[in-house]
């Protein structure tokens, strides 16, 4: 029996089989209608079992205007056609398709342009807005406003429903007195929207009218400040010029709103963009740390901004070597990180920790006694009686720079008759150096000197009956300072 199946079956052979094309429209819906001039959106989709969807020839046909387009679908079989010129009347609307084969696949819709199919006596409805084909930002608040009258019926009486295709009821409720009806909404689906009015009387007659729009991607505005950059620092006195550009998908450049604010002084300037979208302007800024932000709004709503930060400050008063310290905090050179009261000196003749003085840790306990005039006093350097003396050794001194000078003041009480025998001996001082001593009196007048390194020596002799021998300078300094001997001690001795 398997054979006798098997021969039949080879002898029949293997037949050819195709099936054709379906088809199907999905807007406008069946019975849909439509104003004159509006824009209807015909959205079809064709595929077949056999044939790519795309090898399809596509035929969309009015019974009254004939055919209005042949475009081919794409890979997925979807066919999207808009008119807005179709005449007034009944339409049967055909999509048809045929496969490579020859085969054929159609569907038709009713659809009426102008409101004919409304009954005799049936509420009359007239949609002022939206306009037939607008492009309206998803986000944006839309009034539906329209008018709504009845040969019978007060308007207010009549019932009417608000419906968008594809986002369902707005509304169910009256009129005003006046037929006007104003439903506020927003489109959540983007793409093409049908919105449907109809009303109802108590005859239970029932007007339609309808409009086409659509639902586009409205995004907020691109805000963008080009300068100052963010972080800048500027002076109280200087005057700082903003520029930013704005734009927007839907809103012309010279019609978004702007605004440039200051989280520390408030709005700054509402200076409008031009055609480009540059807006611009200029002014000083009180002192501090502000954020200012340039606000875009566009003609739905739509908020875009940008923001930087702007240093207002005194100089003075900012730490512009990251040290730690400003200028007002007793940074001396704030170019420099080296430099400031967080710093120690060390032996090099600069004033690391901004304190005025020049390698102060390596400073004897006699400093500062650079001049004459910030001499150190020693007080008295007598025996006190006749033909006497007295003296006093200092020890631990150093020239901690090479400028580094070291002035004495000693009174000599030579009491009555007294012969003053001075002497001042520098010693221990660093071979590596040249060096200078400096005998003078009281009233500055040089009595000796002498120079040289390892120990140097001033002498002054006066009269044996002179009385006015009392008072007495000594001056040492370093006349070639070697480097970076801030440590190096060395000793003076006064006998008088």
């Amino acid at each position: 029996m398997f054979a006798l199946l098997l021969h039949a079956c080879t002898e029949a052979g293997v037949q050819s089989y195709n099936t054709p094309p379906t088809v199907s429209i999905v807007a406008p819906v069946d019975g849909d209608v439509v104003d004159p001039g509006t824009l209807v959106e015909f959205y079809g989709v064709a595929r077949d079992g056999q044939d790519a969807s795309e090898k399809l020839q596509i035929t969309w046909t009015s019974s009254i205007d004939g055919v209005f387009d042949t475009a081919l679908p794409d890979r997925n079989g979807d066919l999207i056609v808009a008119k807005n010129d179709l005449s007034s009347g009944a339409h049967v609307i055909t999509l048809s398709a045929v496969d490579v084969r020859g085969d054929a696949g159609t569907v038709s819709i009713t659809l009426q342009v102008g409101d004919s199919q409304n009954e005799a006596g049936a509420p009359s409805i007239v949609i002022v807005s939206p306009d037939p084909g607008e492009q309206i930002g998803a986000s944006t608040l839309i009034s539906m406003l329209a008018t709504v009258t009845d040969d019978t019926d007060p308007p207010e009486s009549l019932i009417v429903e608000v419906l968008d295709d594809p986002d369902g009821v707005l509304y169910t409720g009256y009129p005003a007195a006046t037929g006007t009806l104003e439903v506020p909404f927003t489109a959540h689906t983007l793409g093409l929207h049908t919105l449907y009015v109809t009303a109802l009387d108590s005859e239970g007659k029932k007007g339609v009218a309808s409009v086409i729009y659509e639902a586009i991607q409205d995004h907020v505005p691109l805000v963008n400040i080009k300068s100052p950059n963010d972080g800048d620092w500027f002076d109280t006195v200087d005057t700082i010029t903003f520029r930013g550009n704005v734009s927007d998908d839907t809103t012309a450049k010279e019609q978004i709103a702007i605004q440039w604010t200051s989280d520390l002084q408030g709005a700054l300037s509402y200076a409008p963009p031009d055609s480009n979208g540059d807006t611009t302007f200029a002014g000083p800024l009180l002192g501090g740390s502000h954020v200012v932000t340039l606000t875009a709004t566009d003609l739905d709503g739509n908020i875009g901004r940008d923001t930087l930060v702007v240093n207002i400050d005194d100089p003075l008063a900012r730490d512009d070597d990251g040290d730690g310290y400003t200028e007002y905090a007793g940074d001396c050179d704030d170019a420099d990180d080296t430099l400031s009261p967080g710093e120690i000196d060390i032996c090099d003749g600069i004033d690391q920790d901004c304190d005025g003085y020049i390698n102060d840790p390596y400073w004897d306990s006699y400093e500062p006694n650079d001049t004459m005039a910030t001499r150190y006093n020693l007080g008295s350097v007598d025996g006190g009686g006749l033909w006497s003396g007295d003296s006093v050794e200092l020890s631990g001194m150093t020239f901690s720079y090479a400028g580094d000078d070291d002035w004495f003041y000693w009174e000599a009480d030579d009491e009555l008759w007294d012969n003053v025998d001075v002497q001042v001996v520098a010693s221990g001082l660093n071979v590596a150096g040249d060096y200078v001593i400096e005998l003078y009196d009281g009233g500055g007048n040089l009595l000796d000197s002498d120079s040289g390194d390892g120990a140097i020596t001033a002498t002054f002799t006066s009269d044996q009956l002179e009385t006015g021998d009392d008072d007495f300078m000594v001056h040492i300094y370093a006349s070639t300072w070697p480097a970076n001997s801030c440590s190096t001690t060395w000793k003076l001795k006064i006998k008088s």
